[in-house]
């Protein structure tokens, strides 16, 4: 597992350097590797599919632009998740500027809550769905990241605490927290399913 995240972490060391070097698919490469990550982070935050997807294509495109700002590559998967949390609050306060300035039926923050998600499990309700997303957007926002580095950007803890500067123990830690609070939320949705 050890040396199948340091291959991981050196290929994406690679493929920046090669799109540095002007080797524009490697960059490709890299959004096919972090697009369900970066989505995931914007759905968290937006709660529309189709403005997530925007948020993730102009996080990308900053990323792109300002990849020569990137001091430790081997974080990539972090500076890129933090970018993507800048472009989210871009993006709610673009709106909440375009409702009060230009009078136009731009949604509220607060009915962002309220749109529907792209379905993760197609068994579930739709008001299952948002009790669920409801509950993921009550946790504290560290532990909101990383619940979707884990199951959006399919990381592991070890990967995770690599990307955030954090030591893998704290991060497993911070983990179990998160999966202790939403096992109590959640306890009505898993006694519906069952």
């Amino acid at each position: 597992m050890a040396e199948e995240f340091r291959h991981t972490m050196t290929s994406d060391e690679k493929l920046i350097s090669d799109t540095l070097s002007g080797n524009i698919t490697s960059f490709g490469t890299l959004v096919e590797r972090y697009w369900n990550m970066v989505v995931g982070l914007a759905m968290s935050k937006i709660g529309e599919p189709s403005e997530a997807e925007d948020v993730a294509q102009e996080s990308f495109l900053k990323a792109y632009s300002q990849l020569h700002c990137l001091r430790q590559p081997s974080r990539f998967a972090g500076w890129l998740s933090r970018i993507t949390l800048q472009q989210c609050s871009n993006t709610i306060r673009g709106k909440i500027r375009c409702r009060s300035a230009l009078g136009c039926k731009a949604t509220g923050i607060e009915d962002l809550n309220t749109k529907a998600a792209n379905p993760c499990n197609d068994r579930l309700t739709e008001s299952q769905r948002h009790f669920i997303r409801e509950r993921i957007q009550r946790l504290p926002e560290k532990f909101q990241k990383l619940i979707v580095m884990r199951f959006m950007g399919g990381l592991s803890a070890v990967q995770i605490a690599k990307q955030l500067g954090k030591r893998p123990g704290t991060v497993r830690v911070w983990l179990h927290r998160a999966y202790k609070i939403l096992r109590k939320d959640l306890a009505p949705i898993l006694e519906e399913v069952k």
